[in-house]
C-alpha cells in the first residue's frame, strides 16, 4: 500500500476515538456518571456507507473503528457540490453505535439536599466510558415512516466506565445477562429497561447516553441546503437529542459548513437552560455533525459541552466539561441482538414490573426490590436510609435499623411492637391507624403498624415494619412522609415488605476498596453543582486535528 494511503488511513483512524463518563459502584459515586448525560458527540467530517458483511462485523474496538474510518477517508476526496443537497433522512433500521466520552470537572455536594441546594463540598472528577451497541428502531405498525422513533431495542457489546473521584478510583460495567435492553421515548428523559431482568441504579446511570442515537437525525433541517446556510434548532428537538425534560431558554444554531456529493457537514453552537427530571441545568456547546448522502442518515456527531447542573434531591450537582465522539453504522442483519424485534405495546405504559431496581444495604445485609424512585442515600452501622424522589420532590423516606438478634425460634408479638412504636413516637403520636402481621413472599415474619401524628405542626404518616426470620435475625423499617404525600406514596410499603430479604455473604457484590468509598457523606444523595460564573470562558473546544493511531490503544 502506498505510504500516503497508509498515512491517510492512520489519520482517519485517529479521529475515531470516543469518550464517556464513569459510573460508580457506590450510590454517591454512581451519580458522577449522571454528569455525562450533558455531553454530546464529536464526529469526523465525512464517511461512507460500510460494506462489511454483518456476520464478519467484529465487536473488537480496533476492527470496528478501523472499518469506520477507512470508509470515512474515502469520502474526504469528494469534490464540493454547487447545487442544493437534500438532507432528508430515511428511517433508520438496524445500526451499530459506538460512543466514547471524556469528562473532567467537579461534583458538588450539599450537606442537606432536602433543605438547601447550596454546595458545602466540592470534589474533582475525571472519567472515561464506552458504549458499543446494536440498535434497532421500533415504531407502531401504523406509524408514518418519517415519524420520530419512540422506542428502540439494544444489545450492548460493551458498556463500561472508569474514573477518579477525589483521588479515589471508580469503575462500573454492565453485567453480561443485562446486555439486551429496550428504550422507550414517549416521555423524556428516555427510559431504559430489561425485558428479562432488573437493572441496578448504577447500571442505569452507565447506560444513560448524553445524546440519543435514535434521534440524532432530528438535528437536520429537513429541507435542501447549500454551504453557508444557517438555521436554529427547535427546542423540542434539543430535548429529544440531548435527553432533557425541558428547554426553557437559549438558542442553538446549525451552520452548513460544506456540501459534497457524498456528505453534508454541519457545525453546531449555542447555549441553553433546561431541566432533567425537575433539576435545572445550563449547557454551553459546540459541535460538528456529518450527514451521509449515500445512505441518507447522520453517521457522525460530536459536541464539546460545558454543563452546570443544580443539586437535586436524588443526584449531586456538577460543573463539568466533556467531549464525546460517536459513530453510527448501518447493519444488514443483527450480530448478537435477537433476529426478531421485541414486541412493544405502544400506547400502553411500560409494565411496572419491568421498572424495579435492586436496593441493597451491605452493612445490614438486607436487600429489596423497589421502583426507580427509591434511592439508597446513606449507610452507617446504625442505620441505612432510602429516599423516594419523583421529579426532584421528596415523597417519603425509609430508615432501616438493625435490631438485636433474638434466640432461635423466638419472635416478637404485634402487641410488643405496638408498645415500642408508642414509646418511640412519644408526644408526636396522634393515633394508631392500623396494625397487622403476616408472612412475606420471602418467608419472613412481618409486623406492621400505621400511625398518624404531627412534627412541628406538620401532619406526618409513619409506617413501621418489623421483619424477622426463624434464625432470630431482625430489622425494622420506618417509612416517614408528610400527610399530603400519602396518596403519592401509594402503598410502597407493600412492595417493600414482600421483597425484603436477608442477604448472605455471597449475595453481596465485591467489597469496595477504601479508596472507592463515598467521600462526602453518603447521607446526602442530592449532590449539587455550584453556579458557574457567567464570565468564565468556555473550557471545551472541539479538536481540529484527528488523534494519533496510538491513541486507540
Amino acid at each position: 500500500m502506498p505510504a500516503n494511503s497508509i498515512e491517510s488511513l492512520r489519520a482517519a483512524c485517529r479521529s475515531t476515538r470516543y469518550r464517556r463518563i464513569a459510573a460508580t459502584a457506590s450510590e454517591f459515586v454512581r451519580v458522577v456518571w449522571f454528569c455525562s448525560r450533558t455531553v454530546v458527540f464529536f464526529g469526523v467530517p465525512t464517511e461512507t456507507v460500510f460494506q462489511m458483511p454483518a456476520q464478519k462485523f467484529c465487536t473488537d474496538r480496533r476492527s470496528f473503528l478501523a472499518a469506520a474510518v477507512a470508509a470515512a477517508s474515502a469520502g474526504m476526496v469528494s469534490a464540493p457540490s454547487l447545487s442544493a443537497a437534500d438532507v432528508v433522512p430515511v428511517a433508520d433500521g438496524l445500526m451499530r453505535v459506538r460512543i466514547e466520552i471524556d469528562v473532567k470537572g467537579n461534583v458538588k455536594v450539599s450537606d442537606n439536599a432536602l433543605a438547601s441546594r447550596k454546595a458545602q463540598q466540592t470534589f474533582p472528577v475525571t472519567s472515561k466510558a464506552v458504549l458499543d451497541y446494536e440498535e434497532r428502531s421500533l415504531r407502531p405498525g401504523n406509524a408514518d415512516i418519517k415519524s420520530e422513533t419512540v422506542a428502540a431495542e439494544r444489545y450492548y457489546h460493551t458498556a463500561s466506565s472508569t474514573g477518579v473521584l477525589n483521588k479515589s478510583e471508580i469503575a462500573q460495567s454492565l453485567r453480561p445477562d443485562m446486555r439486551h435492553a429496550l428504550v422507550r421515548r414517549e416521555s423524556l428523559p428516555e427510559t431504559i429497561y430489561s425485558p428479562d431482568n432488573f437493572f441496578t441504579h448504577s447500571e442505569l446511570s452507565l447506560l444513560r447516553s448524553p445524546v440519543s442515537s435514535v434521534s440524532v437525525n432530528r438535528l437536520l433541517p429537513g429541507a435542501p441546503v447549500t454551504a453557508g446556510d444557517r438555521y436554529e434548532i427547535a427546542s423540542d428537538v434539543l430535548c429529544s437529542v440531548l435527553n432533557l425534560s425541558s428547554v426553557d431558554s437559549g438558542k442553538v444554531d446549525s451552520h452548513v459548513v460544506e456540501v459534497t456529493d457524498d456528505a453534508v457537514r454541519f457545525k453546531l453552537e449555542g447555549d441553553l437552560e433546561g431541566s432533567v427530571d425537575g433539576v435545572g441545568t445550563r449547557l454551553r456547546l459546540i459541535g460538528k455533525m456529518t450527514f451521509d448522502r449515500r445512505i441518507n442518515t447522520c453517521t457522525w456527531l460530536a459536541l464539546g459541552v460545558h454543563e452546570t447542573r443544580e443539586i437535586g434531591k436524588a443526584e449531586p450537582g456538577f460543573d463539568v466539561s466533556a467531549t464525546i465522539r460517536m459513530v453510527r453504522q448501518p447493519l444488514a442483519s443483527p450480530v448478537a441482538m435477537p433476529a426478531k424485534p421485541h414486541a412493544v405495546a405502544f400506547g400502553n405504559p411500560i409494565p411496572p414490573e419491568h421498572l424495579y431496581v435492586e436496593l441493597q444495604s451491605r452493612q445490614h445485609r438486607v436487600g429489596t426490590m423497589m421502583d426507580r424512585r427509591w434511592r439508597m442515600i446513606q449507610e452507617t452501622p446504625a442505620a441505612a436510609v432510602m429516599r423516594m424522589i419523583e421529579n426532584d420532590q421528596s415523597i417519603a423516606q425509609c430508615n432501616l435499623r438493625p435490631l438485636v438478634t433474638l434466640p432461635e425460634g423466638k419472635q416478637w408479638t404485634l402487641e410488643a411492637f405496638e408498645a415500642d412504636v408508642r414509646q418511640t413516637l412519644g408526644d408526636q403520636l396522634g393515633q394508631l391507624i392500623e396494625g397487622d402481621q403476616g408472612v412475606s413472599a420471602q418467608g419472613l415474619r412481618v409486623l406492621r403498624i400505621v400511625a398518624d401524628g404531627e412534627t412541628q405542626g406538620i401532619p406526618i404518616r409513619w409506617i413501621m415494619m418489623h421483619f424477622s426470620d426463624d434464625a432470630g435475625r431482625r430489622v425494622q423499617a420506618t417509612f416517614t412522609m408528610s400527610g399530603d404525600k400519602v396518596e403519592t406514596f401509594a402503598g410502597n410499603d407493600a412492595q417493600f415488605g414482600d421483597s425484603l430479604r436477608f442477604l448472605e455473604r455471597e449475595d453481596l457484590p465485591a467489597e469496595p476498596s477504601p479508596q472507592s468509598e463515598p467521600l462526602a457523606g453518603q447521607v446526602e444523595s442530592s449532590l449539587q453543582i455550584a453556579n458557574r460564573p457567567s464570565d468564565e470562558p468556555d473550557s471545551v473546544a472541539l479538536p481540529g486535528d484527528p488523534p494519533r493511531v496510538s491513541d486507540l490503544n
